[in-house]
């Protein structure tokens, strides 16, 4: 009769994971050596790289500092802070591990932010064409609050999906367990975005440069993710350092994500400037 391949043991995989992880690690250098080093110089240039890399960066729907532009339009700074704030305040409140999604009527609410941004979008968007005039001017006011709003849904359904992917013992708990909860984070959210209305140079640096690091939060989770999911290391998590080989898989892929289009709108372009509409009126 024949037998069935012994699993490796321990021994034998325990080499075998520092080897992976050491190649993990160095493609991860140097994808990001690549991309520092092919990006504007300074941590405003490689801020700026990374906007440009997912947004449009249209010069008048962006907030200025002295004349400087900052990484993001005013509506992915917006949804990218809402990410970062509310990422950290969830991780400070001891959820970072919640494996479950919010309650219904949470969900409920966050579609509907999701649903607001997306239509307040259309409509900004069709205002780049002469004559729309559509059934309101688009404000950097709505821009702004409709994307935090939106960054908040993302991260609190996102957050699940990694925690039950990654940890051996996932938290039973959602990152928001009910609408009281969520308007405390909206409150939060809340005085960031006043901040930055009010025009606060030291706001708009320290809220604008922070929400440069959303999209890379949110593709570095997202592709650590697939990655534990291909290489079947599901649930393998017990302490933070387990997360160190998933989150620099992740982190290599976002990289070379963003240096390729880095890369491909800048030879479309030859620019890393911001789209400039104010010619066409």
């Amino acid at each position: 009769m024949i037998q069935p391949p012994a699993a490796d043991s321990p021994a034998q995989t325990r080499p075998r994971r520092r080897a992976t992880a050491a190649l993990i690690t160095a493609l991860a250098g140097l994808i990001m050596a690549l991309w520092w080093l092919g990006t504007p110089s300074g941590l405003a240039g490689k801020a700026d790289a990374i906007g440009y890399a997912v947004c449009h960066r249209i010069v008048d729907r962006s907030f200025h500092v002295d004349g400087v532009q900052l990484p993001l339009c005013v509506r992915c700074t917006g949804m990218y802070m809402g990410v970062m704030i509310s990422f950290l305040v969830l991780v400070a409140g001891r959820r970072g591990k919640a494996a479950q999604f919010a309650p219904r009527r949470v969900l409920i609410v966050l579609a509907i932010f999701v649903v607001v941004m997306g239509l307040d979008g259309l409509n900004s968007y069709l205002h780049l064409f002469p004559g729309y005039e559509g059934p309101y001017e688009p404000q950097n006011w709505l821009r702004l609050i409709t994307g935090s709003l939106t960054g908040v849904a993302m991260i609190t359904l996102l957050l699940p999906v990694f925690s039950v992917t990654m940890w051996a013992r996932p938290a039973t708990q959602p990152p928001l367990r009910g609408l009281r909860e969520l308007a405390a984070l909206l409150l939060v959210i809340g005085l960031a975005d006043a901040l930055v209305l009010l025009g606060s140079a030291p706001a708009l640096i320290v809220f604008g440069y922070l929400s440069a690091l959303g999209p890379v939060l949110i593709l570095t989770m997202v592709w650590a993710v697939l990655f534990v999911s291909l290489t079947r290391r599901e649930n393998t998590a017990h302490r933070a350092a387990d997360l160190i080989v998933p989150l620099l898989a992740g982190l290599a892929l976002t990289f070379l994500l963003i240096g390729s289009i880095d890369l491909l709108r800048y030879q479309l372009t030859g620019t890393w400037a911001g789209f400039d509409f104010s010619q066409f009126g």
